[in-house]
């Protein structure tokens, strides 16, 4: 395990219950970056590719609108990327960013929260996976 990784298990322990969205905007954060690094971790899901769609473009939506340039940036870059290698790598550098964010921003861990990474979802994704479905070959 990195010390990203690590990293990231102990703010996921502090701040992010056992069900439902976080408390604090940290929190959700929080959540996020691990939803999107659970999925590639456990299943090989990318974001904006195939299934990842579903189960990773909300929460790198989140993102985006609540982090900073840099992670915005990074996760920019990491849509749409088929290579697990390349994706890996991009993944720890998100990560990284998202920690540097939180730590920047203090604050974060008190403010309250309102937003649920999944009410980023959009129709899109939903369709293009019905359609991917279709498309197999069971």
């Amino acid at each position: 395990m990195t010390d990203t990784e690590k990293k990231l298990c102990e703010l996921f322990q502090e701040l992010v219950p056992l069900h439902g969205k976080a408390d604090t905007v940290a929190g959700e954060i929080t959540r996020a970056i691990n939803r999107i690094m659970y999925r590639n971790w456990n299943d090989g899901d990318h974001i904006g590719v195939g299934y990842g769609k579903w189960t990773c473009n909300p929460a790198a939506r989140y993102l985006q609108t609540v982090c900073d340039d840099e992670v915005r940036a990074l996760i920019e870059d990491l849509w749409g990327c088929t290579s697990d290698r390349l994706y890996d790598a991009g993944m720890e550098l998100l990560g990284r960013a998202v920690i540097d964010f939180i730590e920047r921003n203090p604050d974060l861990k008190k403010k309250p929260n309102t937003e649920d990474m999944f009410d980023y979802r959009v129709k899109e994704d939903e369709e293009d996976n019905e359609e991917e479905e279709e498309d197999c070959d069971y």
